[in-house]
């Protein structure tokens, strides 16, 4: 106990060092400022040819230097007006406005300079048009430093798909049949949306990546070995959704598809002006009776109990989610911004379980049991937020942000079953309540020193609040009331707190660029299972290093070297030790004694950018000797299978990476390759281990007929990478995509075939080790066909996320 209290106070005084740095990194730069003389600047930007004054004209005030660096950046009022305040000197002022030439003018800001409005007049351009439909044709698939990006907005099927779908495309990702999504080979990731984390992606990944509209995003960028000024959070690394921004006056969409097993349906309203915009996003999906054919064959290669026993049944599921999501932002001048956002959601899971059990046995007749499930699962969400950035003049790389984020859920949840056997039956019901607090509040500061080297560092804290009910009753008889089994009932609580701060250097020597940084982090966890008084307490410290070098061999080729360690916490459910016994022969639990999870990953990436042309091959290299593995023991005598959690994972993992993307007048298309070898095994139990190839081969195109029609399509094959449980077989998935607008490009129409070939699918699994053996499969939907619409309204202009004193588009930015 001493040793942690002194851990956590050198914690805190490194932590104090930390911001008095900071404090004299944001105070020095003030105090240097030499006393200048400020002149006011008035001026209006009118129409040359109408006279008309021009609202929101982008004005910047240059250096007159080498560097041509800005000093000062606004944008013209309603009327057309605007000011500067700058100091005393010689300048360059430029004006932009899209469908005008742009204005350049050199200016002198001298001491009473005459306070008078200056006209400037701006020239329409000879292609000027009424709205702006493309301002330029980024690559489907980029590279920025450390981050892989889709770029959704250039994906034409994308705006009548879901993320799940979007995600089969994307290198590196990997989905199988059932929806589950690998980021790097790691089903342990974390998902964020504009840089932040949400309630919505804290309580089931998987129902609000297969919810949200493809329609609302800009680009998913996927970063697989981040900075130190990334949490250190996340094994396989992070997923950052980027959603688009409002533009100059207001615009909007609404969209809606339909299928045959399946539905969703969005809407997005956008609107600037001035120094306001706000951003409003509301989307909801489901299914409807989707039916299921399931299968479950356990064999003990050591039989006593039984010789083999074997599942078989259906499952209905009916699912519904929705998600609004709202952002404000207010730029207060040039250099300061305020935004505030916020999310509301949630949904529900339904689902219902027939099975028919046959047991046999080395001397007895063989039994025959039902096992009937009904699940229902409700998890309402809501969240708010804030940050605060400030850039500095004349340093347009200086940035200091201020952000707040609270995250509140919760998941009500109830299991019935019956278990009707040739002797007695058994009625079941596991009722559990949960509630999830979370807020975050954190500080960056970026202090440029040259342009070739640059410091970042900051501190984050992180306290999460969660609180528990779970009740098990049971019955022999259907007539008779429940009993409750206090044996598997319980009140938890948990509270984690996370202490961070970081620290990262980017520097050049001669062609060479590097980055280099380490991040502190503290946690502290205290938890408590009432009635079966049991303690987790946790203290520890996490020293997170990483470094990147990347150069050029050419003007279009591009290396990369990277070293990165992350780290994963325990997640609530995984500490929960109440027994999931609706099956009294397969039973699962948590660990409340689990520990957080490190890997090391080291890669070596080759880029090559010419043009339309855009190639990457890259390696990477993962360890990891403290997993947090699910695993399953089977006990002999009694034939219990028991599924559960232990920091008693190894795992050794290789793959190397492919991806070719180009585009043609017409034509644009590419590949997406990733073949990876890994090696997982448990610790404690010898013989579970698994090893193998697994891979991911997807190609994609979009062929445009004509301006208004166009057919795109995507299709390939995946192997997800090996588990101790539940390794999957081979998944193919394919779709074609006939697209059409009308109204000047206002309304597009989608039909959608996807896996047209086959009508259900079987997703075989399976685990063995030593003593036994459990293969299952489902059989589900797999053939679907839908027709999608989408509207866009409103008048679209120049946007200003560029302009602005700060990008919002990405909060994340190294």
């Amino acid at each position: 106990m001493k040793s942690g209290i002194n851990c956590y106070l050198l914690f805190v005084n490194q932590c104090t060092k930390l911001f008095v740095l900071f404090l004299l990194l944001f105070i020095l730069p003030f105090l240097s400022v030499k006393a200048q003389v400020k002149v006011k600047f008035n001026g209006m930007v009118k129409d040359m040819a109408t006279q008309k004054p021009i609202p929101y004209a982008t004005v910047n005030l240059l250096k007159n230097d080498v560097a041509k660096s800005i000093v000062f950046s606004s944008h013209s009022d309603d009327n057309g007006r605007f000011t500067i305040n700058a100091d005393t000197g010689t300048y360059i002022l430029s004006i932009v406005f899209f469908g005008y030439t742009s204005l350049t003018n050199n200016c002198k800001f001298y001491h009473r300079m005459p306070a008078d409005t200056k006209l400037f007049l701006m020239k329409p351009s000879i292609n000027q048009l009424e709205q702006i439909n493309i301002t330029g044709q980024k690559a489907l698939i980029s590279q920025d430093k450390d981050k892989l990006v889709y770029n959704v907005d250039q994906d034409p099927s994308a705006k009548s798909e879901n993320l799940t779908d979007i995600f089969r495309k994307i290198p590196m990702l990997s989905v199988d049949g059932e929806g589950n999504i690998q980021l790097n080979g790691q089903a342990n990731y974390k998902v964020l949306l504009n840089g932040r984390e949400t309630a919505m992606f804290a309580l089931n990944v998987k129902d609000a990546l297969r919810g949200f509209p493809g329609a609302v995003v800009s680009k998913i960028e996927v970063i697989t070995a981040p900075s130190a000024k990334y949490d250190a959070e996340g094994i396989g690394g992070l997923i950052n959704i980027i959603t688009k921004k409002a533009v100059l006056g207001y615009n909007g969409y609404l969209s809606a598809y339909y299928s045959n097993i399946n539905y969703q349906s969005s809407s997005n309203f956008s609107v600037q002006s001035g120094k306001f915009a706000m951003t409003g996003t509301y989307f909801l999906s489901g299914n409807y009776n989707n039916k299921s054919q399931i299968t479950s064959e356990t064999t003990p290669l050591q039989p006593t109990a039984y010789q083999k026993r074997f599942l078989e049944g259906a499952r209905i599921t009916n699912r519904f989610s929705n998600n609004g999501l709202l952002e404000t932002s207010y730029s207060i001048d040039s250099l300061q911004t305020i935004v505030a956002y916020a999310n509301i959601g949630g949904g529900n899971n339904k689902s219902r379980l027939d099975q028919n059990i046959t047991t046999t046995f080395a001397s007895t007749a063989i039994q025959y049991d039902l096992f009937d499930q009904n699940i229902r699962n409700n998890f309402p969400s809501f969240g708010i937020g804030s940050d605060f950035i400030k850039k500095f003049k004349g340093s347009p790389d200086k940035e200091l942000s201020f952000r707040f984020n609270g995250q509140f859920s919760k998941n009500d949840g109830l299991n019935n079953s019956l278990m009707n056997t040739a002797s007695s039956d058994l009625f079941r019901q596991n009722e559990s309540n949960s509630k999830n607090r979370e807020y975050t509040v954190q500080t960056d500061f970026i202090q440029p020193f040259t342009k070739s080297m640059k410091l970042e560092t900051g501190v984050k804290f992180v306290f999460r609040n969660a609180k528990a009910n779970y009740l098990s009753l049971s019955k022999t008889d259907e007539n008779l009331p429940f009993e409750p089994d206090y044996f598997n009932s319980d009140n938890f609580a948990y509270k984690q707190q996370v202490y961070s701060g970081y620290g990262s250097l980017s520097f050049t020597l001669k062609k060479l660029n590097f980055r280099t940084g380490i991040r502190l982090e503290n946690t502290s966890v205290n938890g408590n299972f009432f009635s079966s008084d049991t303690e987790v307490r946790q203290n520890y410290t996490a020293l997170i290093p990483d470094f990147s070098a990347n150069t050029k061999l050419g003007k279009n080729y591009t290396v990369v070297l990277s070293y990165t360690k992350r780290l994963q916490r325990p997640y609530i459910n995984t500490l929960n030790p109440f027994v999931n016994n609706n099956d009294p022969l397969n039973i699962s639990y948590g660990n409340p004694d689990l520990s957080a999870q490190t890997i090391h990953t080291l890669s070596f990436q080759n880029r090559l950018l010419k043009g339309a042309n855009f190639i990457t091959f890259g390696l990477s290299t993962s360890y990891s000797g403290n997993m947090i593995i699910q695993y399953t023991t089977f006990n002999e005598l009694n034939g219990v299978s028991t599924t559960q959690y232990g920091n008693v994972g190894k795992n050794r993992e290789a793959s190397a990476l492919l991806t070719l993307s180009t585009s043609l007048r017409k034509i644009s298309g590419g590949i997406n390759s990733t073949l990876r070898y890994n090696k997982i095994e448990n610790t404690i139990i010898s013989s579970q281990q698994e090893q193998g190839f697994s891979w991911q081969v997807a190609l994609y195109f979009n062929y445009k007929v004509v301006k208004s029609f166009s057919i795109s399509g995507n299709g390939g094959i995946d192997k997800p990478a090996y588990s101790l449980i539940n390794t999957f077989n081979t998944f193919p998935f394919y779709q074609i995509n006939f697209g059409y607008k009308f109204f000047n490009e206002k309304l597009s129409a989608t039909i959608n075939f996807n896996k047209f070939f086959n009508k259900w699918r079987t997703n075989r699994s399976f685990t063995e080790d030593a003593n036994f053996k459990i293969q299952s499969t489902t059989t589900s939907p797999f053939r679907v066909t839908y027709v999608g619409f989408t509207y866009n309204f409103g008048k679209l202009k120049e946007n200003l996320s560029k302009k602005r004193g700060v990008n919002n588009d990405d909060l994340i930015n190294n």
